[in-house]
């Protein structure tokens, strides 16, 4: 199991690993923690160094927006897995998580 981490990168942060029931919740904690002081009102995830996810990955999105929402900050995510849009798309959530595809 490849554990993932979330680091600030200039001005994004950079998601990796891999995401799923066992490793999700301590992300969901550390990022707690990281994003609690960050004021921006964008806050861009790149996810091209996630190597696997299951749906709790995609909970996780979700749970980040829900609370950045709640903070008036907006959410972008990019370079999501294909494994990842799957489930967004199955699960009929690409109206809720903001997805740019252009990157």
């Amino acid at each position: 199991m490849n554990r993932p981490s979330l680091q600030f990168k200039k001005d994004h942060y950079v998601l990796s690993g891999s995401l799923n029931t066992y490793t999700v919740p301590g992300l969901w904690q550390l990022s707690q923690d990281i994003l609690k002081n960050d004021k921006a009102s964008l806050i861009l995830f790149n996810l091209e160094n996630v190597i696997q996810s299951d749906s709790s990955g995609v909970a996780l999105l979700v749970a980040w927006k829900r609370m950045l929402k709640q903070r008036n900050q907006e959410i972008r995510l990019v370079a999501l897995p294909t494994q990842m849009l799957a489930i967004i798309r199955v699960s009929d959530l690409e109206k809720i998580l903001p997805i740019n595809r252009s990157q």
